[in-house]
């Protein structure tokens, strides 16, 4: 009976369970504070809602703060979703602090992106008031201890057509976290390229989420699943659900339910609300065909549930493509930029920017400048001290005078910015209006609807050419986007080692494949994989292994050399700006347990490129090191060349110092030895240039000398 009844529960369809997300309210914004000023103020954020869950209830809490000087007659506290109000709270002097609850309807979340708005109106006095009293303030606090959000919501069926690949499935709306499971026959090299190819391609689905792989050599219930292997490997899973096999003719793709198979690989029922997806073909070159087509299917199509591939055209990617990243000596509309035409109006107008990457290894000079060009209009009837305040990075560049009365029509605006005010990787251009109405006289009336400033998408940036020569190791490129092994963005020329293929290893390398791909942009279609112990290796390398399997090659040149006898930096002085000195303690010792290393070189089997080493003392620390790694908050930490991270809090627990040889990269990799030194030692070049003017002038002299004797003995 009891075999009857398990038998029974195999065979019934899965049927859909609720399940609860909670989790703090600041995880959807950087803020952890927010202060609302003034007699109106608000705060906006994204709430993200994938398009496989069917909310059943929503709830926020949070904690504010207002001041005791506002009447409670008219002052108020809104939370509002897509612009429709969901509930209010009386702002009180008496109790000035407060928590709010509220429930979103679930019909107000959308799949997709929902705008959580937090409103007040504050007042101080029943008649004529400043609207900007210092008086006027409520503080909202969104820190993980004040702010929560609690969803509950049911998971929808997977559609079963290879269209839900870039929308459904492999969502950056999906929360926490993305986990997929890749399922693969062996772990030859080959097979993990692939493998690769495909972590790297859902990775940047996911774009900005974090997303977590794993491998094996079965489907793991409970998660997307992504079938890899030929003919006769796929097979072990189609079959079961009466696939017709000879569809396989070449690359093949297609989706269905996850089966779920019983003891003796027979299909028992289906998990319709989890995929599996069979990447196959008849030999590797399909399977290699198959999974590049699946990492940059981005677009609805195609609507079948499965496809043979016939072929695959990848365009030509340029050396230091990627995301966001300017070419120089190229004029950017800010249209292309991704800055429309956009209107600043009011007198408190939120400020725009623009954010760009230059190349994680420019030289960036001094003496040159980038070319901007503004084209903007402006109100009439406001102060003529209204401005409009530039930035970069943080830093104010440039305040226009807006000081025509009559309003004005500005064309080719030329702003001159110095090259040394920008930096390698992220940039943020900010404009940031000051509008000011002619009439602020208490108890008059102040009209503002001739307060804006409009700019045009037609204006342009522009950044002087520059050489590509970086001193190195610096882990913060390589953080940044990748750098040196997203050079070339799909990873042509660089090349990952595995020190064994045990699956802690290959989880790892494909969690850090995944993470650098989001940070650049671009499926790394070209990565080579190698295993074994290797003779040579050229190229920008990724070394991962646990330290009793890494070759003595790559544990002798690492700054903390893994060898039995280690040599130990201790901090002895620090001077200013980040000078430290060190004192190095030969000794037998090594990694603690619960201790990962991530250290960049120069690769002792190709001078001028870099090895990136990620190393712990098993390798399920190393797992666990791949995976704090993925931490934006161990990842801002990230610089140097050596990085020691406490695996249990990494984000709290990092330390990070630059004790290794300094060594010189090129649009190559290898920079020649005259312009590494010459870079190293300045002074060197202005010396050889003197030296050189000055021996021009001998000759020079020394022919004028002759020639004036000639012409006088000629005379």
């Amino acid at each position: 009976m009891r075999a009857l009844f398990v038998a029974l529960l195999l065979l019934a369809p899965a049927s859909a369970q609720a399940d609860f997300l909670k989790m703090p309210l600041g995880k959807f914004t950087a803020v952890r504070r927010v202060d609302l000023r003034c007699t109106s103020g608000s705060y906006g954020m994204s709430l993200a809602i994938p398009d496989r869950w069917a909310v059943k209830s929503a709830t926020i809490t949070f904690s504010y703060v207002n001041s005791t000087a506002l009447l409670p007659e008219n002052s108020r506290l809104m939370a509002k979703i897509n612009g429709d109000a969901i509930a209010q709270r009386k702002l009180s002097p008496v109790a000035p602090e407060g928590v709010m609850r509220v429930s979103i309807p679930p019909a107000a979340l959308k799949p997709g992106y929902n705008e959580l708005v937090f409103e007040v109106h504050q007042h101080y006095a029943t008649g004529c008031e400043f609207p900007c009293q210092p008086e006027l303030w409520t503080t909202l606090k969104l820190t993980d201890d004040d702010a929560l959000i609690e969803i509950e919501y049911e998971p929808k069926k997977v559609p079963l057509r290879l269209s839900s690949v870039s929308r459904f499935l492999f969502d950056p709306k999906v929360t926490p976290r993305g986990e997929i499971n890749i399922v693969i026959p062996d772990r030859e090299p080959g097979t993990i390229a692939v493998a690769s190819v495909l972590a790297s391609g859902i990775a940047k689905k996911f774009d900005y989420r974090e997303v977590v792989f794993s491998v094996s050599n079965d489907i793991v219930p409970g998660y997307d699943n992504i079938v890899v292997g030929d003919k006769e490997f796929a097979a072990r899973f189609l079959a079961p659900s009466g696939s017709d096999l000879e569809e396989i003719k070449g690359p093949f793709l297609k989706i269905q339910a996850l089966p779920r198979l019983d003891a003796e690989g027979a299909a028992a029922a289906e998990d319709p609300y989890h995929a599996m997806i069979v990447v196959s073909g008849l030999n590797k070159d399909h399977l290699k065909l198959a999974a590049e087509t699946l990492a940059v299917m981005s677009s609805p199509f195609p609507e079948t549930q499965q496809m043979t591939v016939t072929g695959i055209t990848i365009p030509d990617i340029p050396i230091y493509g990627g995301k966001g990243v300017i070419k120089a000596g190229t004029p950017y509309t800010f249209k292309a930029l991704n800055f429309p035409t956009h209107s600043f109006a009011g007198g408190s107008a939120n400020a725009a920017e623009i954010n760009f990457r230059l190349p994680a290894d420019f030289l960036v000079k001094q003496n040159l400048y980038a070319k901007l060009s503004l084209n903007y209009s402006y109100g009439a009837g406001h102060r003529p001290d209204s401005v409009l305040n530039i930035s970069l990075n943080g830093q104010l560049i440039r305040g226009i005078n807006l000081d025509d009365g009559r309003g004005g029509l500005i064309e080719g605006y030329k702003l001159d910015i110095p090259s040394y005010l920008f930096r390698r990787g992220d940039n943020t251009l900010r404009f940031e209006p000051v509008l000011a109405p002619l009439v602020s006289k208490n108890c008059e009336y102040i009209q503002t609807q001739n307060l804006f400033l409009t700019i045009m998408d037609v204006s342009t940036l522009e950044f002087p050419p520059m050489p590509h020569f970086v001193d190195m190791p610096r882990l913060e490129l390589f953080m940044l986007n990748g750098f040196p092994i997203t050079r070339w963005p799909d990873g042509h020329g660089a090349r990952v080692y595995l020190a064994n293929t045990n699956r802690e290893t290959i989880e790892s390398a494909l969690n850090i494949v995944g993470m650098i791909t989001q940070k650049n942009g671009h499926p790394l279609l070209d990565l080579q994989y190698v295993a074994g112990q290797p003779k040579h290796l050229d190229g920008d390398l990724i070394v991962l292994g646990d330290i009793d399997s890494l070759p003595a090659k790559i544990r002798s040149a690492a700054p903390l050399s893994l060898n039995k006898e280690m040599a130990v930096p201790y901090p002895v002085v620090q001077g200013w700006a980040e000078d430290a000195r060190y004192a190095f303690s030969k000794q037998i010792s090594g990694l603690t347990k619960g201790t990962g290393a991530l250290m960049q070189f120069e690769s002792p089997y190709d001078p001028g490129h870099s090895v990136v080493l990620l190393a712990a003392t098993s390798a399920p620390e190393l797992l666990a090191l791949s995976l704090s790694l993925l931490n934006p908050g161990a990842q801002a930490s990230v610089k140097g060349d050596l990085v020691l991270l406490n695996l249990s809090a990494p984000e709290k627990d990092i330390i990070a110092v630059a004790i290794g040889k300094k060594y010189f990269s090129g649009k190559a990799g290898a920079v020649s030895r005259l312009d590494a030194y010459l870079y190293r030692y300045p002074w060197l070049y202005h010396a050889l240039l003197a030296a050189a003017v000055l021996l021009l002038s001998l000759a020079i002299f020394y022919f004028l000398v002759r020639y004036r004797k000639k012409r006088i003995l000629g005379e």
